[in-house]
């Protein structure tokens, strides 16, 4: 069985592990890779955060009065999935609950995540399937790393004018704090950027985020319309930068660790799923 599938048009040629059904490469004609390459400093690519977003205080939630162990950002990341089809210009990779899975989150479900390019653009959509016979209670989130080095050759460019400032964390909570860096519409970076974690945005009017780098045409643009929250992170001084479009979010300092009252989580009828797509579009 392949651990690695590749899609590709006259534009992209993209590479996806089944580990995590994670994206690995995404490289263009003139032979830019786009996707930062796993190196000791943060040895990932771009993992899918599910069943949840972030971290939960002391790793655990309560549902129905038990509690359950959950690590950081979920279990999918370090799942291996099945591919379930491929054509020339897409692949969909499948995870269903198991009894691994059940044991850290009570729910039935079949987890797609989807892939598909369309000229220079890469839609990855998730589909969450309620397959049990309750509601089940989740959230996903994306995580691509792009290269960016040095991080001081680039910015982050919101389509829109934003006064919306970033939450801060304390360790991997998030705490009251507020602090303001955007600039109309931009974020320069530079080294000390990201010294004290992400960047997390609620509430953002744009509909689209940019890397650009400030000497060339490169630029990652990535529509966040569908998600609610976004983060921006990298490890400080790291030639990369993260645009992570999240259903949910790490828990708050405050929060109770019930599942159901934690930020981000939805609510899935029985029988139904839950949808969310980001497109990503490559220029360089």
């Amino acid at each position: 069985m392949l651990n690695q599938y590749t899609i590709h048009n006259e534009h992209l040629t993209v590479t996806i592990n089944r580990l995590g059904a994670e994206l690995c490469s995404v490289v263009n004609t003139d032979g830019t890779e786009f996707i930062w390459q796993a190196e000791p400093v943060w040895p990932r690519h771009a993992p899918n955060l599910f069943p949840i977003v972030g971290s939960l205080l002391d790793r655990e939630y309560i549902y129905e009065d038990k509690t359950y162990p959950l690590a950081h950002h979920g279990f999918a990341r370090n799942l291996s999935f099945d591919m379930l089809h491929q054509s020339e210009h897409s692949i969909c990779f499948v995870l269903l609950h198991s009894e691994e899975t059940l044991k850290s989150y009570p729910f039935m479900f079949t987890l797609l995540v989807t892939y598909t390019l369309t000229e220079n653009r890469l839609t990855q959509t998730y589909r969450t399937i309620n397959d049990d016979t309750k509601p089940v209670l989740t959230s996903v989130g994306g995580h691509p790393a792009f290269n960016a080095g040095p991080v001081s050759d680039f910015y982050i460019e919101f389509s829109e004018d934003e006064k919306v400032k970033s939450n801060q964390l304390s360790g991997p909570y998030i705490n009251e704090e507020l602090v303001n860096v955007i600039d109309q519409n931009k974020i320069e970076l530079d080294d000390t950027t990201f010294d004290n974690d992400a960047l997390i945005f609620q509430d953002l009017k744009s509909t689209y985020v940019s890397l650009k780098h400030k000497h060339s045409s490169y630029e990652v643009k990535m529509d966040i319309s569908e998600f609610p929250y976004l983060g921006i992170w990298a490890k400080p001084a790291a030639p990369f930068v993260c645009l992570e479009p999240w259903q949910g979010l790490a828990d708050f300092t405050t929060h109770d660790k019930n599942l159901e009252n934690k930020t981000g989580i939805i609510s899935i009828p029985v029988g139904e799923e839950l949808r969310k797509s980001f497109e990503m579009e490559f220029v360089g």
